[in-house]
């Protein structure tokens, strides 16, 4: 682990998001294995315009966007996927992908290890000295549960969980299939896509919630179906705005939830690319929680080796700093 030794951290510049992109994809990824995996893809296009191009879970579907030269009905497989980057990715594209672009510190560590309570890998202590602050356990039945877990969870987990309420451990319950697959497509672009700048990690839900707040964020997945269904076309209305669907049809988009997710990516990293976002250091400002501030300060340089999930700035936060 040559970033993140048992001494001080060396100070580095902080990755900046790409501003430059004219395309933003978005990826809700499934098993490898499975058929849940969806794309979503916005053009700017050289009239000006925000165009909604592709949304859909396979190949030359009907109503997810062009279908000209695909090859019909493939699911987003593996060997697909990448086809399909491979396709569309250039050095003007920003991809989000919904799930760990980054293992646990106690994962990727090659130390000798002395136990997590007694480690003195930067990332390590500094979560477990916040663990405690972001997320206290006042009221909860199980007092004496570990605050964190660095072997199955980050720092920007920690983050998100205070600034949005909704925690994802990358190795957690069901995630490390995801971890796992994501980490190969990673590797496998690893010529053309690169973490932090245009190759994001994102978290759908987490950025309704940013954006919408926690009401509209549950209507979005709780309740009665044609509710959902509506709930989710209030916020795809607003997100698009302005935008124009090419042969991409909003109720397929917010009827399935892999293609409404991968819909939201993509809008989440247009709206990275726009704000230039640098990580933990778009939270540092005024409309956040003192703690979270004081945490992201401390974070500092570490966030770029352990990950983070990037979110939109809330809307508090977006009136406050116009």
């Amino acid at each position: 682990m040559a970033a993140e030794g048992r001494g001080a951290v060396a100070v580095q510049s902080a990755p900046r998001v790409s501003a430059r992109a004219r395309r933003f994809i978005g990826i809700s990824l499934g098993g490898g294995r499975g058929k849940n995996t969806a794309v979503a893809r916005i053009d700017f296009d050289d009239e000006g315009r925000f165009v909604i191009t592709e949304a859909r879970t396979r190949s030359a579907e009907r109503g997810g966007g062009e279908i000209k030269g695909d090859a019909p009905g493939l699911p987003f497989r593996d060997p697909q996927l990448l086809a399909w980057l491979e396709r569309w990715v250039d050095e003007d594209t920003l991809v989000g992908i919904d799930a760990p672009l980054t293992l646990p510190a106690c994962i990727r560590c090659t130390l000798a290890c002395p136990g997590t309570d007694a480690c003195e890998v930067p990332v390590v202590r500094w979560m477990r000295d916040w663990a405690p602050r972001l997320n206290p356990r006042e009221g909860r039945s199980d007092r004496h549960k570990p605050h964190v877990t660095p072997y199955t969870q980050r720092a920007t987990e920690l983050v998100l969980a205070s600034v949005t309420g909704q925690p994802r451990e990358a190795l957690g319950q069901g995630m490390g299939p995801l971890a796992a697959r994501a980490t190969y497509l990673r590797r496998a672009m690893g010529r053309r896509l690169r973490v932090h700048e245009n190759l994001l990690e994102v978290h759908p839900r987490a950025t309704i919630w940013r954006l919408f707040g926690l009401r509209q964020e549950q209507a979005t997945r709780v309740g009665d179906q044609a509710e959902v269904v509506e709930a989710r076309r209030e916020v795809l209305s607003s997100l698009s705005e302005g935008f124009d669907f090419d042969r991409v049809w909003p109720e397929l988009v917010v009827r399935r939830v892999p293609v409404f997710h991968a819909l939201i990516s993509a809008f989440t990293v247009l709206h990275a690319s726009r704000d230039a976002q640098r990580g933990p250091l778009d939270l540092d400002v005024e409309g956040e929680d003192p703690t979270v501030r004081r945490a992201v300060r401390e974070l500092s340089s570490l966030w770029s080796e352990d990950g983070w999930v990037f979110t939109p700035q809330s809307r508090a936060t977006r009136s406050n700093s116009g």
